[in-house]
């Protein structure tokens, strides 16, 4: 799919981190640890977009930032037009409903003590969508991830972590979300999963025509989930362009150490 000019995200000279206080009389001063420098960064309907960075980059920062959940020191960040943090958190809420995001980590991110069909259902319940409506749109999600309805009355500890990402996935896109956000979508699974999972998105977008940001430590599945990368190193932007390019003639020194270590992994 060929992506519109229709922006999703766009982040403007963005600058974010953490408030910390010291102890004793330096409580009374506060002092904001910058993560994120002067960040710009733009997500078009329609397309992959990997943010490729190593632990400690900033990407774990740059996620919530988009998400909703830490203000930036300064600069601007909107979707679909909207600058997020202008508005209270209720309309917020419902600004980044277009959102779909899958976190990191299967096993934690699902409540054991729900069934799958709740835990897919969820992002719908809150809305005016009929129930028989919900039914089947969530057995629509289900079938798209390629699991069986007969999972839906299932716990996620009676799931494998394959079919626990899959649901995830499922959860994400029920609500026919603009833009499908990533975190390490295959770092807490098994080699022999990750191909079948990165498959599974790739026919998504296909089939949805949503944009993908992917953010990722590793290449390779940076280079199978996106058309363009963006290089993040200590909280800085250092170089981006098309993946094939970026891999091929990398003008950062900081690209040439992550190729290297990621062809000595191979």
């Amino acid at each position: 799919m060929v992506p519109s000019n229709n922006l999703i995200v766009s982040l403007k000279d963005v600058v974010a981190g953490y408030t910390t206080t010291g102890k004793g009389w330096r409580s009374l001063f506060k002092h904001v640890n910058v993560v994120l420098k002067n960040i710009n960064l733009r997500v078009y309907d329609g397309e992959r977009i990997a943010i490729i960075g190593e632990s400690g980059s900033g990407k774990t920062t740059l996620l919530k930032v988009i998400l909703g959940l830490l203000k930036p020191v300064s600069g601007r960040v909107e979707v679909l037009g909207k600058e997020i943090y202008r508005f209270s958190w209720s309309e917020r809420v419902n600004i980044l409903k277009q959102i779909g995001y899958v976190p990191q980590d299967p096993y934690k991110a699902l409540n054991p003590k729900l069934r799958v069909k709740t835990i897919i259902s969820e992002p719908l319940e809150s809305t005016n969508t009929e129930p028989e409506e919900i039914e089947g749109r969530v057995r629509e999600v289900i079938r798209m991830v390629q699991l069986s309805d007969k999972i839906l009355d299932k716990y996620p500890g009676e799931l494998s972590g394959g079919m626990m990402q899959r649901v995830l996935i499922a959860r994400s896109i029920i609500h026919d979300p603009e833009i499908l956000i990533l975190d390490e979508p295959t770092s807490a699974l098994d080699v022999s999963i990750q191909a079948q999972i990165i498959e599974l998105i790739n026919n998504i977008h296909k089939k949805l025509e949503l944009a993908i940001l992917t953010v990722t430590h590793d290449l390779g599945v940076a280079q199978y989930l996106s058309n363009r990368a963006v290089i993040l190193y200590r909280g800085n932007i250092v170089e981006e362009g098309y993946i094939d390019e970026i891999i091929t003639k990398p003008k950062h020194e900081y690209t040439n150490l992550l190729i290297a270590s990621y062809k000595a992994s191979i």
